[in-house]
């Protein structure tokens, strides 16, 4: 059994512990409220963005004419894009693993379908663990952080849309985890390309008057509303991370304020036990002195 001052450093240390997990608690808890805000005011018109977009898809031009490369949609896919959002830094719960998991079975699947897959990592979590699996990534990035910019995710995304219309790739999609709520965060794979055009029951899509013209107008919508789309991933996925990370922090002070009340009943459990001690050794030296 640890004597005395054992038991005492080791509550100091928990002490210790306790209070940075409960500042990194408060932090976490701050940048979420701010992330929850910017979903705020990105999701309504991302989500907008995309419904007209489906819907336009069918207005206007003819995808195997070549006149809207991003409407093409291969009758065989061979290689595909995997765009993965995680987070560059850790002590966030299950975050990092539940995206990456999600990932890796989709890679595995599309190889066994015989489809090679680019994949493109965001995060340094992300990145250290498919250098661990031996896989190579197309593209590292690290410069997201809590606060992601509409510049930071165009300049990511504008490549591998290229890689689609050039016909390299056949297919685009993202795995990121999906705000739905401040208590409800979820991995989600989502497809981006090729374009799912939404149809009405019994065939045809909307019809649209396009003014200036189609061409215009699907030629900006159409790569606008996917970086959008990619943009707002990783707006959910900083909130997300803030909130897994306010999560297990929460946790640790917990475990750590359990831990220390542990070892104080302990400590004083000894603490006793040797004044008890001290007191039979008096009394026994007093009698035989006696």
């Amino acid at each position: 059994m640890a004597n005395a001052r054992e038991l005492k450093n080791k509550i100091r240390s928990v002490s210790n512990t306790k209070k940075i997990t409960r500042t990194m608690e408060m932090i976490s808890t701050a940048k979420a409220v701010v992330c929850q805000k910017r979903i705020e005011k990105t999701q309504p018109y991302g989500d907008k963005l995309s419904e007209i977009l489906k819907d336009l898809g069918g207005a206007g031009g003819d995808a195997e004419s070549g006149e809207f490369p991003l409407l093409r949609v291969p009758e065989t896919s061979r290689r595909e894009a995997l765009l993965v959002v995680t987070a560059n830094r850790g002590l966030c719960g299950g975050y990092n693993t539940n995206v990456l998991k999600l990932a890796e079975n989709f890679i595995k699947e599309k190889n066994n379908e015989g489809i090679e897959v680019d994949v493109y990592v965001a995060g340094k979590k992300g990145i250290a663990r498919f250098r661990y699996l031996d896989m190579e990534v197309a593209g590292k990035f690290t410069q997201f952080e809590d606060r992601p910019t509409f510049d930071e995710a165009e300049e990511v995304f504008e490549p591998v849309i290229n890689d689609f219309e050039k016909g390299k790739i056949d297919g685009i999609s993202l795995v990121f985890t999906h705000y739905e709520s401040s208590s409800r965060q979820s991995p989600k794979l989502r497809q981006l390309l090729p374009l799912e055009v939404s149809e009405e029951e019994g065939g045809g899509g909307t019809d649209f008057i396009l003014e200036p013209d189609p061409e215009m107008i699907l030629g900006r919508l159409l790569p606008l509303s996917l970086k959008m789309q990619f943009f707002q991933a990783l707006v959910e996925a900083a909130a997300s991370e803030q909130i897994a990370r306010r999560i297990a922090m929460k946790n640790a002070t917990d475990n750590a304020e359990e831990m220390a009340k542990t070892y104080t009943q302990l400590y004083n459990r000894t603490r006793q036990a040797s004044i008890t001690q001290e007191i039979l050794e008096v009394i026994g030296g007093v009698e035989v002195m006696g």
